[in-house]
């Protein structure tokens, strides 16, 4: 049985590692992209495909995966282009638009503070940022109280 030279596998393990990395930040961005379609919803935002040549036209002019403020005689008007997704356009007012930024700052706050709660708990529990084992510095050489020595303790 003939086997491949250790350059033929290295190379196919790094195609193979930037393939998982390009598919893991696809879905990253994915899945931000939906939440921030599940905040303008809430805020009201109303959706509309991009089923006429206007529409089209607006989705390819407009920056993806941006909240544009579009002047207008009549209003002001607050578009969020998706070509990826949906090919779709939310599209609100003033209104909905205040909103949304009330909705963006109280999940910032919620975000904030469930890492406040859990930091509280894991140090509730005895842990630190790296475990229960405390840390070990730079190889252990850099921390004097790295092998769990009480701080007193002088050698």
């Amino acid at each position: 049985m003939k086997t491949s030279p250790p350059l033929t596998r290295t190379f196919l393990l790094g195609l193979l590692a930037l393939g998982a990395c390009t598919t893991v930040k696809h879905e990253m961005r994915e899945s931000s992209t939906r939440s921030m379609e599940d905040q303008l919803k809430a805020a009201g935002f109303k959706l509309m495909l991009a089923d006429t040549q206007e529409r089209q036209k607006m989705l390819t002019s407009l920056p993806p995966e941006r909240v544009t403020r579009i002047p207008r005689p009549d209003n002001v008007y607050y578009i969020y282009s998706d070509p990826d997704l949906c090919s779709c356009l939310y599209v609100g007012r003033q209104q909905e638009y205040d909103h949304l930024q009330q909705l963006s700052v109280e999940m910032a706050n919620a975000n904030q503070a469930m890492v406040t709660h859990e930091i509280a708990e894991n140090q509730q529990a005895g842990w630190s940022p790296s475990g229960p084992w405390g840390n070990i510095g730079y190889w252990g050489l850099t921390n004097p109280n790295s092998m769990g020595r009480p701080a007193w303790d002088p050698e």
